[in-house]
């Protein structure tokens, strides 16, 4: 693994363990095992290494979208695989992380929010066009509404992380989020296929 890479892949596992705000550049270099005029060689700051993470996370999020899309399946089935991914690269995530980039790093926090709105959206619009040809998505359901209203549900659940009385984790808001959306969209031969289906999205 090039060092670059390597000093991303690790900053990204102790941010999404324990926060941002917490976590210094020599926390990130002992967690890596190098030094930290090292990560100054390829980062200016922790505000570069945080929006170079977050640019890579975003990569990772799209190829592994457009590789479950590539997939035989149905348009119910390609909304479980990507949602399985998405449960099981966040099922630790540290709410403190959302918490520190909202306040702290908001053009990082922005970027994020653009990625869940732009690529996020099409995806569901393809999603539904998709599963409205195959009768197992709801006719009158228009896409673009449907899919403005999914992305109301993701800031939801963020909301929800972040609350100081929040008892659920990731991977159990989640699960309920994208149950409730899809729900609302199947027709009956939709749901029979969500109801036998629903629990691969919590499968490791």
């Amino acid at each position: 693994m090039e060092e670059s890479q390597k000093i991303l892949t690790g900053a990204a596992e102790l941010f999404m363990r324990i926060g941002i705000k917490s976590v210094s550049m020599d926390d990130i270099a002992r967690e890596i095992g190098v030094s930290k005029k090292t990560i100054y060689k390829h980062f200016k700051d922790k505000k570069q290494l945080i929006f170079n993470v977050l640019e890579a996370r975003i990569l990772q999020e799209k190829a592994a979208c457009n590789e479950c899309y590539s997939k035989d399946g149905n348009a119910v089935q390609k909304m479980i695989d990507i949602s399985r991914h998405i449960s099981h690269q966040h099922r630790d995530i540290n709410p403190t992380l959302i918490f520190d980039l909202q306040k702290y790093y908001p053009s990082a926090w922005a970027k994020m929010e653009t990625f869940q709105k732009d690529f996020i959206s099409g995806v569901i619009i393809q999603n539904i066009e998709e599963g409205q040809t195959e009768g197992l998505y709801r006719k009158e359901i228009e896409p673009k509404i449907a899919a403005t209203m999914y992305d109301a549900l993701i800031q939801g659940m963020m909301q929800q992380l972040t609350h100081r009385e929040n008892n659920y984790n990731f991977k159990t808001l989640h699960l309920q989020m994208v149950s409730y959306h899809l729900h609302g969209i199947c027709t009956i031969p939709g749901r029979e296929f969500l109801n036998n289906h629903v629990n691969e999205i919590t499968n490791e």
